[in-house]
Parts: structure tokens; sequence; C-alpha cells
């Protein structure tokens, strides 16, 4: 028999022992996977249980370690068996709603706050009747359409959108996988236990898939309300509150535990890590390790690099690469935003830089202007990111086309380097012995609110050995 820490055993105690729901709140480096599975191995034996993972790469990991009759899955995989379960034939197509919107709106409607705000729609399970509802999302998410017109337009398509998102079943996108079992109300298979990772950053569509699958059995909740980052793509802040609050309607107890002894992090970075999160703690064994202010920057083989915007992660990626040095940074998905902004103020690859940033930066102006007259604060800074982004472009190109050679160079390269250069939100789950974060005076932000506070924690808590602040101690919010 395995033994563990005290609040590893308290939790393992309560999965085998009782029939009470297990909330678990692990913070950075706590080895939640090790208890997770080991609290697998005590379930009495015949119970059907599942793993509901936040991505594949978790899945496969688990999937690896977990009892054989413990099923592994992410959210998406588990809704897509379920589709086809029911007996439909279906494919994945990536453009499904965007073929869409093309088709009911034309090919001349800009279609990406269109497809974000769908995509809030379904995870919200918001009706697309409830225009209110959806105006809520449009200004908790900062989604700005062109126009009042093209707003006018999106909010009378919604409901036939939605229509044939929920009919045309022969293909689905993402977020139809969870959407579309919930909505078609396909039967779900049924758990006696449900193991659950990363619940701070669920959606309701998410919670709801859960709820249904377990049915009256038991849910063992693993999350960390400090790591709660990803409100800007439709994870509530909330996320794991909200659990609680809808199985405490049920008959069972629920049980509460913390696990709150970091593995990962040497002492003098759960020291600083503590300016955040009070509740974590170093190993009695951990090494001191050591953060430095004013470091310079100076990352090798292995280390990585983090900042909690984009453009400064270009600069540093030029830097090291001038020095000879093999860098590259995570996130392809990076280069068609940024195309998608050339091209939205021309498509003629010919035209110099000179003209091209002109006419950027008089949009530029215009749009950032109405945000922050909006008081959209969180969009206004993410837009002039993106500007600061293309700026540095711009510097190392003489046409449009080169601008756009450049963005697809610089991105197009994940997962080729030595030296990885990330956004924090990118580099969850992720860890390096020595951490360099950029731009720390705009981390966390001075303008943003607890989120802001959480993104410093999950960058502070990705080093093993040693945090380099390339600039001053960030300053909590």
């Amino acid at each position: 028999m395995i033994t563990g820490t005290e609040e590893q055993e308290n939790i393992w105690n309560a999965i085998e022992n009782s029939n009470n729901h297990v909330f678990v709140n692990a913070g950075a480096g706590c080895g939640k996977t090790f208890t997770i599975v080991e609290g697998a191995n005590r379930l009495p034996f015949g119970t059907k249980a599942a793993f509901l993972a936040f991505n594949k790469s978790i899945a496969t990991e688990l999937a690896e370690r977990l009892p054989s009759d413990v099923e592994a899955k992410t959210f998406h995989s588990f809704g897509y068996a379920a589709i086809k379960e029911a007996g439909i034939r279906t494919r994945y197509n990536k453009f499904k709603l965007n073929n869409i919107i093309k088709e009911l709106l034309g090919k001349d409607f800009y279609v990406t706050p269109l497809k974000k705000l769908i995509s809030l729609v379904k995870g919200s399970l918001t009706k697309g009747t409830d225009k209110h509802a959806i105006m809520d999302l449009i200004e908790e998410y900062n989604i700005s359409f062109q126009s009042d017109r093209e707003l006018a337009i999106a909010l009378e398509a919604i409901p036939a959108i939605l229509t044939m998102c929920r009919t045309q079943t022969h293909i689905v996108d993402f977020d139809d996988m969870i959407w579309l079992p919930l909505e078609n109300n396909y039967p779900l298979p049924y758990y006696d236990v449900m193991f659950v990772d990363e619940a701070q950053d669920f959606n309701e569509a998410q919670r709801e898939l859960i709820r249904k699958c377990v049915k009256g059995g038991r849910c063992i909740i693993v999350g960390d309300k400090n790591q709660a980052i990803y409100g800007f793509r439709g994870a509530d802040s909330n996320s794991i509150g909200m659990f609680y609050e809808s199985l405490e309607l049920g008959e069972r107890e629920i049980s509460e535990f913390p696990l709150s002894i970091s593995w990962r992090c040497p002492t003098s970075v759960v020291k600083e890590a503590n300016r955040f999160v009070k509740d974590f703690h170093a190993r009695k064994d951990a090494i001191n390790g050591t953060v430095i202010e004013n470091a310079p920057f100076n990352p090798q083989t292995n280390d990585m690099v983090l900042c909690r915007y984009n453009a400064p992660l270009v600069s540093a990626f030029y830097d090291l690469i001038s020095q000879g040095k093999n860098a590259y940074i995570l996130g392809r998905d990076m280069t068609a935003g940024l195309i998608i902004s050339v091209d939205k103020i021309t498509k003629n690859d010919n035209m110099g830089t000179e003209e091209f940033w002109s006419m950027f930066m008089d949009n530029f102006d215009y749009e950032y202007n109405k945000l922050i007259k909006a008081d959209k604060i969180s969009q206004a800074l993410a837009l002039e990111d993106k500007k600061d982004c293309i700026a540095i472009f711009v510097n190392k190109a003489t046409t449009v086309g080169g601008i756009k050679y450049e963005i697809k160079r610089v991105f197009d390269n994940a997962d080729n380097g030595e030296i990885m250069l990330s956004t924090v939100h990118k580099a969850k789950g992720l860890e390096a012995d020595n951490v360099y974060i950029l731009a720390t005076e705009r981390m966390p932000h001075p303008l943003g609110g607890q989120e802001e506070n959480n993104i410093a924690y999950v960058a502070i808590t990705r080093a093993k050995k040693n945090l380099f602040y390339v600039g001053p101690r960030p300053e909590l919010n």
C-alpha cells in the first residue's frame, strides 16, 4: 500500500471509505495526478468510473496510469463518442460554423466576433433567443463587432445559426462535441464515480455534461481556484464554486480537502508565490532555489521564457536568434489572428510597410479609443498587444507580404527549438528548471482583477529551481 502525505491520506480515505463527493483544492505542482491515480486504485471493486481531463495529453497520460477499468477521456472525445453512440454518422470539420455564417449572412460578413459569440453561447448553454443574456456575454467577454448594424444582424441570425448547428449533425466542430449531446439530448453513459480535473476552467456545458453522467453518483472534483486564468475564452471564474453549489442540492454530503505541498517548486519560489496564494507550501526536503529580480536575459537550452503578452516574446525571439540560440514561440494559433489583422487593412501583399503602417495606426487609434471609451479595458490591452506584435514584424519587412512571411516564420515553428517562449496561458501545466519572466511591470496588469493575480501565480510556479524576473518584482493587484 502506497503511503502519502497527511493531505493525500485524508483524500484517499474519503474516496475509499465514504460515499461523499470529494473536492480537492490542489495547488501548483502538488502531486494531483499521483493523488488521483492512487485514489482511483482505492475504489471498491466493480465501481464504474471515468476520468474527464482538460486536454488530450493529460487524458493520454492518465490512460496509461489509471486502473484498466477506469476510462480516461477529454470532454470533447467523450461528447463525440456520445454523438456516435446515438447512431449519428459524423466527422469533424473545424469550418462548420464559419460555413454556416457565410451561408446565412454572405461571404463578406466579418465572421470572427460572431464565431466567438456563438462559442460562448454554446458553452454557457444560453438560448439563442435570449438577447439580454447574449448582450451580457458580449459585454463580459468584450466582443466587438465592426458596427452596430453588424451587431444587430448577428443577434437576429443567432437562433437560425444554432438551429443549423443542431441539425447539421453529419459534421461537428470543437464546440459541437460537448454542446450537441446536451442540446439534442443524446443518451450519455452513467458512472458511479466521475473524476474531474482542472475544474476551475470549466464552462456551464462541461459542468452539465458531468451532472448528466453522474445522475446521483459521486464526483471527485480536482481544481485550483488560484489557477483560473481562462475567463477570456468562456471559463467561469467561479467554476468550482458553481460545481459545489449544484452538488449541494443533491443528497450526498461534500468533503473538501487541500493539496497544498508543492513537489515542483523550491522554497524560495514557494515564498514568492505566497505573495499571491497563502495556502501553498514547499515540501520539507525542497531545495532553496533562487528568485532574482532585474535579472539579465540569458536563457539557455531547456529554459522557459514566459510573458503575460505576446509582443515581448516576439522581441525576445529575434534577440535570441540573433545570438545564435535555437528558440521557438509556443502558439501556432497566433498566426491566423495576426494575418487577419494585416488583411483587414489591405490584401495587397506588394504594398510598402510605411504606407501599411500609416493605415494600420489610423485604424488602431480608432478601435482602441472606442474600446477605452466603452471601458472595455481588457480588449483594449489585447488590441494594443497585437499592434505591438505587428510593429515588430513591420520593422523586419519591406512589404505587406514580407510582414506575413515573418509572422509565419515566428509562430509556425512551434515545438522546434531548445528555448521555449510562451504566454503564461499556454504554459499552464508545463515546468522548467529555470524560468524567465518578461515585462514584469504588466504582470499582473495593474488594470486587471483577481484573474491577473492568478496569471502571476501560474507563471511563478512553473519554476523547479530558479525564477528570473527580467524587470522589477510584480506587484499584487
